[in-house]
């Protein structure tokens, strides 16, 4: 079993499960406490069992233009955004992040189940390019700083400016001689960083655990539990949930990441076949009246047929409703259509939604500011 630099912390402090071949913190004392946390205060993550590689030399904007159905070279330098990786079916291989340091220049941010996979499909295509492709997962260390007080918090702890810095932005940085990253994005539907420290990994922890100590006196520290309520009440898919190499972009409610006019890109062929024609499902949320929704729940309609299956599902500690998100039959897609979750050998009763599962205006990155 692998550990993350921040491991000797969460063994002293929290609950510990596996995740993807790593000993992660399930929570530290309660899932609906730290999920709050972040949505009214904020969190600390440790997420550096997700894979990071590199992607330099003089054809990687060419090269990730291909491999990606999102324009890559048009990106500015300190831009971060978000994409896919497809196989040729125009399936879902992975989402990641993209971090554009310059051009020809890239830090890749996947899955920590896909790290392997993803990084073979990588190297394999890369090598009719001009292109050097590392992993450096274990060198380095990446912790989320998520919530409305994220950027006080995280101002407190490291000495960088962050007034200019937008969402979807990054900036580089050095501070007692380590190189690190500041991304302001996040997987909570809340405002919120990421920071990437390059040179503090497994080996040499130290400067990463003195970080995480430094935040965690001024954030609450969370585990995989909140990640997961947290990613699911803002609607972002998880793969192997509700991503996974058969599933298209469109069916995903991804096409918005997807240039169709790029001439060339993975899956680009199979893609442009699937747009004509009419798809029969699409991805969305429900929220129970009552029970709790899990993975493989089937979705009935009032005359008991199945319409729809759910993918991921939780207690929200937020809305204090059980909410999922689903793919639905597109019949039923529309919010506020009545639906039936099946639970067990009882039904209850839900209503359609487009995620997020909160009020905007009171919750997550869009909330009116007071």
């Amino acid at each position: 079993m692998k550990e993350t630099p921040l491991y000797q912390y969460h063994r002293e402090k929290s609950r510990i499960t596996e995740f993807a071949g790593f000993e992660m913190p399930l929570w530290y004392t309660s899932i609906s406490e730290e999920h709050l946390a972040v949505r009214n205060r904020v969190g600390i993550f440790d997420v550096s069992h997700m894979g990071r590689i590199l992607l330099n030399g003089p054809d990687s904007d060419e090269f990730l233009d291909h491999l990606i159905p999102t324009r890559a070279a048009l990106q500015p330098p300190g831009k971060s955004f978000y994409t896919l990786l497809l196989n040729e079916r125009g399936g879902i291989e992975d989402d990641l992040i993209v971090l554009k340091n310059a051009a020809n220049d890239y830090l890749l941010v996947v899955n920590a189940v896909n790290t392997s996979k993803d990084l073979e499909h990588v190297t394999r295509r890369a090598k009719e390019y001009r292109v050097g492709v590392s992993g450096i997962t274990s060198q380095s260390t990446m912790i989320a700083i998520q919530g409305p007080e994220a950027k006080r918090a995280l101002k407190e702890a490291v000495s960088v400016n962050l007034e200019e810095l937008k969402r979807f932005r990054f900036l580089p940085y050095t501070t007692s001689g380590h190189r690190c990253l500041i991304s302001r994005t996040g997987y909570t539907g809340e405002d919120g960083f990421e920071m990437i420290i390059l040179d503090s990994g497994v080996e040499t922890p130290h400067f990463a655990l003195k970080t995480w100590n430094d935040l965690a006196g001024r954030a609450t520290p969370c585990g995989l539990g909140a990640r997961d309520s947290l990613r699911i009440e803002a609607g972002y898919p998880l793969y192997g949930q509700e991503l996974d190499e058969n599933t298209n972009p469109f069916e995903a409610d991804l096409s918005w990441v997807v240039a169709m006019d790029k001439p060339d890109f993975v899956g680009r062929s199979a893609l442009e076949e699937i747009s004509r024609q009419k798809e029969s499902r699409i991805r969305r949320g429900v929220v129970l009246s009552e029970k709790v929704p899990r993975p493989g729940f089937e979705i009935l309609n009032g005359s008991g047929e199945q319409v729809g299956r759910v993918t991921s599902g939780t207690f929200s500690p937020l809305i204090r409703r059980g909410i999922a998100l689903c793919y639905l039959a597109i019949d039923y897609s529309e919010p506020r259509t009545p639906v039936e979750v099946k639970v067990r050998d009882s039904t209850a009763p839900a209503e359609v939604t487009r995620p997020p599962f909160y009020d905007e205006s009171r919750y997550g990155w869009k909330r009116e500011r007071e």
